[in-house]
């Protein structure tokens, strides 16, 4: 059973988007099997990279739209993308560092973290993008 299921309350409305906000849910629910699973650290942080790595080029595809279009809301946008990112880093240091178990609680983290951006702060633009071409 998944961890966090896609559906169209997620949706953005923009298939760019919504395909990747699809791999991120993949991606925590891959997190979560690995957790359940109990995969060794290893192949934990592997995944903690692989999402890691794969936001950083969403956000930035976000970004870039974001600083095409002039959309307003652009700073305070960014700085949510950059607090996660600073998030998922410290979580990556700990856990290499031995202070940090990773639990459920941290793919609690993410997948709140996620549903919360998406259905808050990523459609706040969507009207924007859609008004100016985004498809």
């Amino acid at each position: 059973m998944a961890f966090i299921n896609w559906d169209d309350s997620l949706s953005v409305k923009i298939n760019s988007i919504d395909d990747q906000h699809k791999k991120l849910v993949d991606m925590i629910n891959e997190f979560y099997d690995s957790i359940i699973n109990r995969t060794n650290n290893e192949g934990i942080l592997n995944l903690i990279a692989a999402m890691k790595n794969y936001t950083v080029v969403h956000f930035a595809h976000e970004e870039k739209l974001m600083k095409q279009l002039s959309y307003p809301g652009f700073p305070d946008h960014k700085k949510e993308h950059d607090l996660f990112v600073a998030k998922v880093l410290e979580v990556e240091e700990r856990t290499k560092s031995g202070k940090l178990v990773i639990s459920l609680e941290i793919t609690t983290f993410l997948k709140d973290w996620l549903k919360n951006h998406i259905n808050v702060t990523d459609k706040k633009y969507t009207m924007f993008f859609i008004q100016n071409g985004v498809k």
